[in-house]
């Protein structure tokens, strides 16, 4: 017998935050986006033999958006998998900007009609005016209220999709609320963008016009073909240099307006073109898309009222509605999550921002 005392036989465990057996950290709980990213990962790959088993330091894709520079594949497919996965922060606010979009120039034609009714009515002429006056007042209820429910909806789902890279879901209202003190700010940047360009464009009109003035059908016709080209690369370049990535910057950055347009610029450098083609292609999809929804929709408008009966008027006003709200209110967030991507992609290229998004994907 020795003189010290040897310490019981106790099996070694894990040290604290470890899972047994391992030494890596505890893996985070698991991905909302396990289903889709089954069949976008497949299998793991198996360790190489003799390997100890560290466990998942980091995992590769937290979510359903590649953290590596993306191709246009994985931009349209993460883009779609995470509007179907959240459609309540993505296709909710479509569904709620489509609407308003719909009934409010509604309820001011409504209005007007009855204002006009208990108004004396003039000669043909002064009800073609307000005839005309009733219709600009509801395009531009409609296009205003579209701008504006867009832009927001683009600042919510820049969220969205940011959450779901770090394999995180959030809801309508996390999402809303992570927008706050920045919406003013998405909205400036959007209408002054916007007011900007279409001072562009007008000067451009205004232009060939002039031109038009003062020399031959004929060649005014050949400066037209030669202008209008170069008058849509122009627009696209601005459209994709300054205005794309300006309000996810703002949104998730938390830029002020200028600060936005200058983040914004300085993403899209040295991917002007290769945006442009996704935004295109994309738009295309969302075209062809909603296209082929609405068209069963309105057919069942045109052909429901010949069954006879306030039944098929009631089906054909439901199917008219349907065909008006839901097909914008899928394709808005789906662009708009296309544009979050594309805003990740070019921060993973430029700035390496795959290991941030990894990082907070661990967590």
């Amino acid at each position: 017998m020795t003189g010290t005392q040897d310490a019981p036989d106790v099996a070694p465990g894990p040290a604290p935050g470890l899972p047994p057996g391992g030494t890596g950290p505890v893996s985070r709980r698991p991905s909302p986006y396990a289903a889709e990213l089954a069949h976008l990962l497949g299998p793991g790959a198996p360790a190489a033999p003799g390997a100890p088993d560290r466990g998942p330091v980091l995992d590769p894709q937290p979510g359903p958006v590649p953290l590596r520079p993306l191709g246009l594949g994985d931009v349209l497919d993460a883009a779609l998998t995470i509007v179907r996965r959240a459609p309540g922060p993505t296709v909710g606010p479509g569904l709620v900007v489509a609407a308003l979009a719909l009934l409010v120039p509604t309820a001011l034609v409504v209005l007007l009609d009855g204002l006009g009714g208990r108004l004396p009515r003039g000669d043909g002429a002064s009800a073609s005016v307000a005839a005309l006056l009733e219709s600009g007042v509801v395009v531009v209820a409609n296009g205003a209220l579209s701008f504006i429910g867009t832009v927001l909806l683009t600042g919510v789902v820049a969220h969205v999709v940011h959450a779901a890279a770090t394999g995180h879901l959030l809801s309508l209202e996390e999402a809303w609320r992570r927008t706050r003190g920045r919406r003013w700010a998405m909205l400036g940047a959007s209408v002054g963008l916007t007011l900007v360009l279409g001072v562009l464009l007008a000067a451009a009109v205004a232009a060939a016009v002039a031109v038009g003035a003062v020399v031959d059908v004929g060649l005014f016709l050949l400066l037209c073909l030669l202008g209008v080209p170069l008058l849509l690369v122009a627009a696209s370049w601005f459209t994709v240099r300054l205005t794309v990535y300006v309000v996810p910057a703002i949104a998730l950055e938390r830029t002020g307006v200028v600060a936005g347009v200058r983040r914004g610029f300085r993403l899209s450098r040295g991917g002007f073109l290769r945006s442009w083609g996704v935004l295109v292609l994309a738009s295309i999809v969302a075209g062809v898309a909603t296209t082929l929804l609405a068209v069963p929709l309105f057919l069942v408008g045109e052909l429901a009222p010949r069954a006879g009966g306030g039944a098929g008027e009631v089906v054909a006003t439901v199917a008219l509605v349907a065909a008006a709200v839901v097909p914008p209110a899928l394709a808005a967030p789906y662009l708009a999550a296309v544009i979050a991507v594309l805003y990740l992609d070019r921060r993973i290229r430029t700035e390496g921002y795959d290991v941030t998004l990894r990082a907070e994907g661990s967590r």
